[in-house]
């Protein structure tokens, strides 16, 4: 087979991301999986640099242009110029990892639908972008002949708001770096030191949108700093997209006067964060919506205990290796934050339950589910598809 894989969805800047990692990781173990085929990923000209060290004799790079570093260019290039390049290389299969796929072209399509915040937080978006959103999305999930969802809440959501057949959507986890592992003693003490955290803290772990709902976990800390004289300290990593989010958070820092106490760290470089999650004392990640919830499997593969959001996806990520807790009551997750603190038979369990859990989850494991999708896919496709055009396109 050829496969070509669409990672123009991300931006070409040096900007870390989950998404960034997942198409860096994919692209380098779906030729593993199957040595077999050729590949063809798709990059625009400020991505290339992310996948150069992956070219061999059976992966290629295929020059598109455009990334998303210009989004209305990128739409503009996936719906145009990608099915003329894929019946140029004769592609058999295309698999489009961001969420849209090209309406036209004679090529199996498997599409991967990361998000759905477009129904679940259209605030966050604006109306212009979830409008897009709600209309390409749907085109696209119409025209994929099969879909991969990262977690089976995101599937349900998939077949619910999308209205498609559950017959046609797969589930197959994502993974995270072999490099989150418990960090040694003098890598956590170099970071205590170069980020000034004296002292035990929590830690919460992402990108601080509404939804992640950081302003609850904030009133919940105040609430054991008043009420418990608890010694650890609150720390948040991760970018801040949303401003109007960030001046919120600092207004209730400084309402519960925890100025001293709460550390907004930024993005930090991702070898650093198994050193981050090994320093700290446990994971807090009251989120109220997820699609697969990768810091849960960071924190859990580094042997930190994991406090989190009995919503979504993150019930089935943690395999009960997690404290659950109501991410709308902030009483509920000051209560078992201090179990954690003051349990150590609860805290050792946490520790062993999360760090079984996370060898689950392997990047090794997770491409070669997803070839199966591919080629599965595309046996179906190629009797039915199989017309004049397609094969004048493949001579």
């Amino acid at each position: 087979m050829r496969i070509a894989i669409d990672t123009l969805f991300e931006r070409g800047d040096n900007q870390a991301s989950s998404a960034v990692d997942y198409l860096v990781n994919l692209c380098s173990y779906l030729p593993q999986a199957g040595p077999e085929h050729q590949y063809f990923i798709l990059v625009g000209r400020h991505s290339a640099h992310r996948y150069k060290h992956l070219v061999r004799e059976n992966v290629h790079l295929v020059d598109c242009v455009f990334a998303n570093d210009y989004r209305m260019l990128r739409i503009l290039t996936q719906q145009s110029l990608v099915p003329i390049r894929l019946r140029q290389l004769k592609i058999d299969a295309l698999f489009a990892a961001g969420n849209v796929c090209p309406l036209i072209g004679q090529f199996c399509r498997v599409l991967k639908i990361n998000t759905l915040h477009h129904f679940s937080a259209p605030q966050m978006l604006g109306r212009a972008k979830s409008t897009y959103r709600k209309v390409a999305f749907g085109l696209s999930a119409r025209a994929a002949d099969r879909i991969v969802a990262n977690s089976s809440a995101t599937r349900d959501d998939i077949c619910s708001l999308l209205k498609v057949d559950p017959d046609k959507v797969t589930t197959v986890w994502e993974a995270v770096d072999d490099s989150f592992m418990p960090a040694s003693d003098e890598a956590k003490q170099r970071l205590i030191e170069r980020l000034n955290l004296h002292r035990p803290f929590l830690l919460f772990s992402s990108t601080l949108w509404p939804y992640k709902n950081a302003h609850t976990l904030l009133r919940a800390y105040g609430n054991l700093v008043r009420n418990h004289g608890i010694q650890s300290d609150l720390v948040f990593a991760g970018r801040t997209d949303e401003i109007s989010y960030r001046k919120q958070l600092d207004e209730i820092v400084r309402e519960e006067r925890l100025a001293k106490r709460v550390h907004f760290l930024g993005l930090l470089p991702n070898r650093e964060m198994p050193a981050l999650y090994s320093a700290a004392t446990m994971l807090v990640y009251p989120s109220l919506s997820e699609t697969f919830g990768k810091p849960l499997v960071e924190a859990m593969r580094c042997g930190l205990p994991v406090i989190a959001s009995n919503a979504s996806c993150i019930p089935e990520i943690l395999g009960g290796a997690g404290l659950l807790i109501d991410p709308n009551d902030a009483g509920d997750i000051s209560k078992a934050i201090y179990r954690v603190l003051t349990d150590d038979v609860l805290r050792r369990q946490l520790i062993e339950r999360g760090r079984e859990r996370g060898q689950a989850f392997s990047w090794k494991e997770s491409a070669r589910q997803t070839l199966n999708v591919i080629e599965s896919s595309f046996e179906e496709w190629r009797p039915t598809h199989r017309t004049a055009a397609y094969v004048a396109a493949h001579r």
